[in-house]
């Protein structure tokens, strides 16, 4: 989508429209049931928190969260949405989670019974490199605990993390089966309809759209989504001039190398410097570098 097209539905990969679907509506279910499948959990309610969580002391930096909420009896739950690739982005995962598990303590009270922090990662890129031998892999969720390296034997249910590749993702509507893989479709491709979709016969979907329907938001807030929107616009088209400049310097190099493999055949085949100079149009140093030691000697 682009911002020259007639908007149907706000993009929830976005940070305003994450949180205008999942947080402001006041929906509850639109986040718990997907937290309940993935994490093979049976919560009923939950309490939304503050995005930003202070240190634990004036020194340490506040932390924000796309999502932070809690259940009655103390599971934590931390929602993030990346959209671009960060190379420490599993470790600030755990960093939040830790973060969030030192925040449980009480003073004069901290026994390590604490109850479970999960962590759920939704992204706009691939990390398929965490399971390299699964390259291939029609995977999209992939989830970690603690556990023995050999056995697998859980070692606690205290942390726990899933991340889900939205953009990967490329199933049809048709070929998504379970719950996990149709909130997949619809968190991909809500933003990209013009009109209404024939979805599955779940209510949940369709409350999902009417929370997503751009018609039915003010215009301060369609103003924020459009500008929301627009850094993402930004940031894709950088990605773009990114990727075809690089095609573009990959293509070049791969015609500099070839010219420099004629070359050294044709040194090879013993023709004169300013031949191979005038036919390859390699400066006559560097075509003296590609000669054997015994011939530039």
């Amino acid at each position: 989508m682009r911002n020259n097209q007639q908007i149907l539905y706000i993009d929830p990969m976005v940070d305003f429209g994450f949180k205008k679907i999942f947080k402001e509506s006041g929906k509850k279910q639109l986040i718990i049931r997907p937290l309940n499948a993935i994490f093979g959990l049976d919560i009923t309610d939950i309490d939304i928190r503050e995005s930003e969580q202070l240190g634990l002391t004036e020194q340490e930096r506040k932390v924000t969260y796309d999502m932070h909420c809690d259940t009655r009896d103390g599971h934590s739950f931390i929602i993030e949405v990346q959209l671009a690739d960060q190379p420490y982005f599993m470790e600030r995962a755990i960093f939040y989670s830790a973060r969030t598990i030192s925040q449980k303590g009480q003073s004069g009270k901290w026994d390590y019974d604490f109850k479970p922090v999960f962590f759920l990662g939704l992204l706009n890129f691939d990390i398929r490199h965490l399971e390299p031998e699964k390259a291939d892999s029609q995977r999209f969720i992939h989830k970690f605990s603690l556990r023995e390296d050999e056995t697998h034997e859980q070692m606690s249910q205290a942390l726990r993390f899933a991340f889900m590749e939205v953009d990967r993702f490329n199933k049809a509507k048709d070929e998504c089966e379970t719950f996990e893989e149709r909130f997949l479709w619809m968190m991909k491709n809500l933003p990209t309809f013009v009109e209404k979709p024939e979805l599955w016969d779940d209510p949940y979907f369709n409350e999902f759209m009417e929370q997503a329907t751009f018609a039915s938001m003010s215009f301060e807030e369609q103003e924020a989504y459009i500008a929301s929107m627009k850094q993402k616009w930004d940031y894709d088209n950088s990605i773009e001039f990114a990727e075809q400049k690089g095609l573009a310097r990959g293509r070049e190099e791969g015609r500099e190398e070839q010219t420099i493999e004629i070359a050294r055949r044709m040194l090879d085949g013993k023709m004169p410097i300013e031949q191979i100079v005038e036919f390859t149009g390699l400066g006559e140093e560097q075509v003296r570098t590609l000669m054997p030691p015994q011939a530039s000697a």
